[in-house]
């Protein structure tokens, strides 16, 4: 069976970068909550100790990871649009079939291990372990109107990472119509600053209106001149840090605004980055490298799966240990806790990218592709007219 990642020619090195840094960005998303998702003891450190506290756990930036996933969607989406001079209805309806199978199978499988896994942290784990978010995802009844609207991608409670699907899902149905629009270079700016206004709206960040402007961001770097001047190596350099510290240095400097902020900042960022990789030429040998593009290739899995596996092993570990043990040795719950999640959910995720996910997504690409060749249907001439080609 062939890849995921579609691979050819000159484009090998690149989609293989891309595919890398979507890995990396999980396994931040996986430390980033194994980081945040609890209600560690905060033991007393020195001001140097803090320092690298914060420089080591601020860079497992799982909202930055998110943005940069959204970015990365709107590049590999464009990739797939951009071959075709226009698109028709029959191009969309591939698109989008293709979507589908992409999206829902694995979505399909994750709601049945998040229901396990709340009902193991329902049992084994007192209240006051988790923060407020996700403890109120864990309260949440399994009934069968919630299972219905999470299988459909609207529900989000039973498996937190999810709300990124239904903005992804969200994104999916409008992206034709915001390829177009950005391919049209009469129509770019006026496009990026309406994603723009749009993503300044005030409305609740689940809602996803902010991320418009990553997949619009992400949608113009296949369309735009691949040649970079010298310096831009430096400036991805420079992006990757603002992507992972911008958080930390809005707080340090006491500026609290809205989350809406530092997602746009980390548009940019990601962008930056993206961009570098894809137009650049430059081979970097980690994300070249084979156990990372592995990764790349099952981080679909990972990022649905690692929450409940993580809350599994917590409440085993809970159970055993007790939590207050737990919870008070951050550090080392952490680090332990991240090991076994990485682990754990890597060889599921493993299991089901071959026995679900590829078979599944190359099933959707052969009805996409069956739906473009299915030849145009022959329209019938009016009654006597001449049916013979013309001679002129």
């Amino acid at each position: 069976m062939s890849s995921v990642t579609e691979t050819s020619g000159t484009e090998r090195n690149y989609l293989h970068q891309l595919t890398s840094l979507r890995g990396v960005a999980c396994l931040v998303v996986l430390f980033g909550h194994a980081i945040q998702v609890f209600r560690y003891q905060n033991p007393q450190r020195t001001g140097v100790q803090a320092a690298m506290h914060d420089i080591v756990t601020y860079a497992f930036n799982a909202e930055a990871a998110v943005v940069l996933f959204f970015v990365l969607s709107g590049c590999v989406l464009s990739l797939s649009l951009r071959k075709y001079t226009h698109l028709t209805g029959r191009i969309v309806g591939s698109f989008y079939v293709k979507r589908v199978f992409r999206i829902y199978p694995l979505l399909w499988f994750s709601i049945g291990l998040a229901i396990a896994s709340m009902v193991v942290a329902r049992e084994w784990v007192g209240d006051g372990v988790f923060v407020g978010w996700l403890s109120r995802n864990l309260l949440t009844p399994v009934s069968i109107r919630n299972t219905i609207m999470s299988v459909a991608g609207v529900f989000t409670r039973y498996n937190g990472p999810m709300w990124s699907l239904r903005v992804e899902l969200m994104y999916s149905v409008a992206f034709p119509f915001l390829f177009w629009l950005v391919r049209a270079p009469r129509l770019r700016v006026v496009t990026l600053a309406g994603l723009a206004a749009i993503a300044l709206l005030p409305l609740p960040h689940e809602v996803g209106t902010v991320f418009a402007l990553s997949f619009g961001a992400g949608a113009l770097i296949p369309l735009l001149p691949t040649t970079l001047s010298p310096r831009h190596g430096a400036y991805a350099l420079l992006a990757l840090v603002v992507l992972l510290y911008d958080r930390y240095g809005l707080m340090a400097m006491g500026l609290n605004l809205p989350e809406r902020i530092p997602d746009m900042i980390e548009t940019v960022a990601a962008f930056v980055l993206i961009r570098d990789l894809y137009a650049s030429g430059r081979q970097y040998r980690l994300l070249l490298s084979r156990p990372v593009i592995a990764i790349g290739e099952l981080s679909y899995g990972i990022y649905l799966l690692h929450l409940p596996i993580m809350l599994m092993v917590f409440s085993i570990m809970g159970h055993v240990m007790g939590a207050p043990a737990l919870l008070s040795h951050p550090s080392l719950t952490q680090a332990g806790l991240g090991g076994a999640t990485v682990v754990l959910t890597t060889a599921l995720a493993a299991i089901t990218y071959n026995i679900l996910e590829l078979p599944l997504h190359n099933l959707g690409r052969r009805l996409g592709n069956a739906l473009l060749a299915q030849p145009a249907r022959p329209v019938s001439p009016p009654q006597g007219a001449d049916t013979h080609a013309s001679h002129i």
